[in-house]
């Protein structure tokens, strides 16, 4: 059926980069024309530019970018969420581009490798909190506010941006430095404060943001829904678990937002009657839609529109590199050119492709949203002739025609063959008619359907399991799956869940991390706080789910492209040149890695709120 269509920011902010703020930077990245023409001799002074509505206006446009930037590119950021976990695994075949073998591959010394993102992620983080804190610092200083009201609502917003990256730090590096105001010369002396105490703080801003987060935006802005999804988070991540589920609750029962249920909108097959709603929710024209009940926060990126953050480039980061078996083309425009010219730097894992989906009827997993493996089709028609196989022309793929056809070179199937949600990765390309790389589409950062799924959480950590049910079931029959029992509700069966729903929506490793800590602090199934770095959960659900992992599988038959998972490897290495430039303080190392021998006892949450710029909600000053 599905054949008929044939289918480094440039302003850093930690260690040797945690410096001099450039204001030039900032202001070209973020303000538009409008913004460029008054008074150019004095354009690059703060005092004339961050006094006025538009000059913040443009750092919270740039931070909006920030956030965005994480899903589109080559080799995109959000890849290194999927990295090591039950749901993902590398497969470039090179190990001095991925890392395999996390014992050896993953260091301090050795974060940025083409293909994985740790030293892009705390660079982005950075960047994207030294931006907040532009606005937080100069809230009181503009003179040109109409209304209390949009005062509060620009600081609310900024407050959501620093929460937003200090809630990804911690989950993905672990005690981390902290600043909360703008830096504005070089500063060489930051110290790590507590996972804890940064997301109580972080928590103390989101509860004031909320309140002061407008309910309706543009598309692509932050609303009081979308910091109401993230305070959830960071409520969860410190075990309020009855104010994670207030907080939910809010999203659900008390905004405009609806989880979709019926099919709706435009794009290639909206009158098709084989398709369903779970296909309607990923083509580009509906993301960002206006009757799209479920986007709470979403990017925007249009094609041939300035200061979109894409192309996307899925089709080419997450599409098997099937060009690598002999008697397959990228160019034939009959069978498989829609699937564009994949290069699979990263792939799902078995797990997730076939042992999460318990439901054959769920759309999530149906002939027209995922395409399997039997859907690929032989299609290079002179390289079968040349080579005695014209027979195999247009026949699908199996096992024994790819064994007899064979691959380019050393490569096999890990890289080449495997199945994935197609209604998910395709995205038609305008730019590259013959070479599909992934064109430009918005893309969803919170959707209703996660905010169920976070409840339901919560829900379960509350022991409220029929709650949980409830709330899993309401994803489950939009999806025309089958519902759950309460009595088969755990932490595995929310992230099976999560990744049925999520996939590459979600920063995976995040939120595993996540759930990792709150079992360590609560003594669950014997994990503590003091030996995480030799046993948690992520590292034993992975080992459990990936048989990549459990059994030390080779990519290509390379023993440098060994699977291996160590579970020290829970948190990312800060990286090794922020913490030697920093000579004037302190910023720790995770147990796991060389150097943490090192550490001081971080700074906790009573240091945090003696910063400069530590609640500034406190001190705005009255307007007129």
């Amino acid at each position: 059926m599905k054949y008929k269509y044939t289918r480094k920011e440039t302003v850093k902010k930690c260690g040797r980069s945690l410096a001099l703020l450039s204001l030039i930077s900032i202001i070209l990245a973020g303000c538009g024309e409008s913004f460029l023409s008054p008074e150019p001799k004095s354009f690059f002074a703060p005092e004339n530019t961050f006094n006025k509505k538009a000059g913040l206006q443009g750092v919270l446009n740039n931070l909006n970018l920030t956030i965005a930037r994480e899903y589109y590119g080559s080799n995109a950021e959000i890849m290194s969420e999927y990295l090591f976990t039950d749901v993902g695994l590398p497969s470039e075949s090179r190990s001095s581009v991925q890392p395999y073998d996390q014992s050896v591959d993953i260091t301090p010394t050795n974060t940025s490798l083409p293909n994985w993102h740790v030293g892009d992620y705390w660079d982005r983080a950075y960047n994207g909190i030294g931006y907040a804190n532009i606005v937080i610092s100069n809230i009181n200083n503009v003179k040109d506010w109409n209304s209390t009201e949009g005062r509060n609502s620009y600081l609310a917003s900024a407050y959501f941006h620093q929460a937003y990256w200090y809630y990804r730090l911690v989950h993905q590096f672990g005690d981390v430095p902290v600043y909360l105001e703008q830096i504005n010369e070089p500063r060489l002396g930051f110290n790590s404060f507590s996972r804890e105490a940064i997301l109580k703080q972080m928590r103390d801003h989101m509860e004031w943001a909320v309140e002061n987060l407008p309910k309706n935006v543009r598309r692509g802005e932050i609303n009081r829904a979308a910091g109401l999804h993230l305070l959830t988070k960071i409520y969860l991540s410190l075990r309020q678990f009855e104010d994670a589920i207030n907080a939910a609750s809010q999203v659900i029962n008390n905004t405009k937002y609806a989880l979709v249920q019926d099919r709706f909108g435009s794009g290639r097959y909206a009158d098709d009657p084989e398709f369903n709603v779970m296909w309607d929710l990923f083509e580009k024209e509906n993301i960002g839609a206006e009757e799209n009940t479920e986007a709470i926060l979403v990017t925007q990126d249009q094609f041939n529109v300035s200061g979109s953050p894409g192309p996307t480039k899925r089709n080419r980061n997450l599409v098997p590199a099937f060009i690598f078996i002999n008697g397959m083309t990228v160019n034939d425009q009959v069978l498989t050119d829609s699937l564009g010219r994949g290069q699979a730097f990263s792939r799902p894992s078995p797990y997730y492709s076939y042992g999460i989906w318990n439901d054959p009827d769920d759309y999530r997993h149906s002939e027209t949203n995922w395409f399997s493996r039997s859907d690929f089709y032989f299609n290079d028609k002179k390289w079968l002739e040349e080579n005695g196989f014209e027979n195999l022309y247009g026949k699908p793929l199996t096992e024994d025609r790819v064994k007899k056809v064979g691959y380019q070179g050393n490569w096999d199937s890990t890289r080449t063959w495997f199945s994935f949600p197609y209604n998910k990765v395709h995205v038609p390309d305008k730019t590259m008619e013959k070479r599909i790389e992934g064109g430009h589409s918005d893309w969803y950062i919170f959707r209703l359907a996660g905010t169920y799924l976070l409840r339901a959480e919560a829900y379960y950590w509350n022991n409220q399991l029929a709650l949980a049910a409830d709330d899993i079931n309401m994803v489950r029959q939009r999806a025309n799956a089958d519902p759950v029992d309460p009595s088969e509700v755990d932490i595995g069966y929310i992230f099976d869940e999560r990744a049925r729903e999520l996939w590459r929506e979600e920063p995976r490793k995040t939120e595993m991390t996540r759930v990792s800590y709150i079992m360590a602090q609560l003594g669950v199934n014997g994990y503590s706080l003091d030996n995480m770095h030799q046993n948690n959960w992520w590292y034993e659900r992975t080992m459990a789910k990936n048989i990549y992992f459990r059994n030390n599988l080779q990519i290509h038959g390379l023993e440098t492209n060994t699977y291996r998972l160590d579970a020290s490897r829970i948190y990312w290495p800060v990286p090794q040149d922020e913490i030697d430039a920093n000579i004037n303080g302190t910023i720790n190392q995770w147990k796991g890695y060389a150097g943490s021998g090192n550490n001081i006892d971080p700074r906790n949450y009573e240091d945090i709120q003696q910063i400069p710029g530590a609640n500034i909600h406190q001190k705005l000053q009255k307007l007129d």
